[in-house]
């Protein structure tokens, strides 16, 4: 039999969530600052911090579908709201910060790696704002930052293939 779970159990995760959301606003605005100092650090750090963010939305997602209490929809309605706030930070954020490194003609070691691994994560998040449960709640602006953000990561991660040739 699974194991159910309390509104209480609940409520401790989204209290959680928010303050991951919170959290990653902030390494957003750094990583921003630094990326303009060609630094990397800071927008590791925030992805980092997206990714503790999307570990316990999975953990959220299960228990909800598995609650003692009939009565969700005010639970989820708060869940979707704070992934909806973190599905719009990691695109602006992201779009940001690739903008900023789009400018350079050089770009550090491993960035391949970075922007591939970024190109996977914008695709995911341009699926889930698809879903009936996020359609709409973002607004034109955000799909708009979506696909500026993944032509500015293909256009940097063409660049980023240069970087990998040492014959030279």
């Amino acid at each position: 039999m699974k194991r159910q779970y309390t509104r209480t159990e609940v409520k401790e995760l989204l209290s959680a969530l928010e303050r991951q959301c919170r959290e990653a606003a902030k390494l957003a605005q750094i990583a921003e600052h630094e990326a303009s100092k060609h630094s990397f650090a800071a927008y590791r750090e925030f992805r980092d911090k997206v990714g503790e963010f999307q570990a316990l939305v999975i953990l959220i997602e299960q228990r909800l579908r598995n609650l003692v209490d009939s009565r969700t929809d005010d639970l989820r309605d708060q869940f979707e709201r704070l992934d909806t706030v973190m599905l719009a930070l990691l695109v602006r954020a992201s779009m940001r910060f690739f903008f900023v490194l789009s400018a350079n003609p050089v770009l550090p070691m491993g960035a391949r790696e970075i922007f591939m691994a970024e190109l996977r994560s914008l695709h995911d998040a341009h699926q889930k704002l698809s879903q009936p449960a996020y359609a709409g709640k973002l607004g034109p602006e955000l799909e708009r930052d979506l696909d500026t953000a993944s032509q500015i990561l293909e256009e940097i991660i063409d660049k980023a293939p240069s970087l990998l040739n040492f014959r030279g």
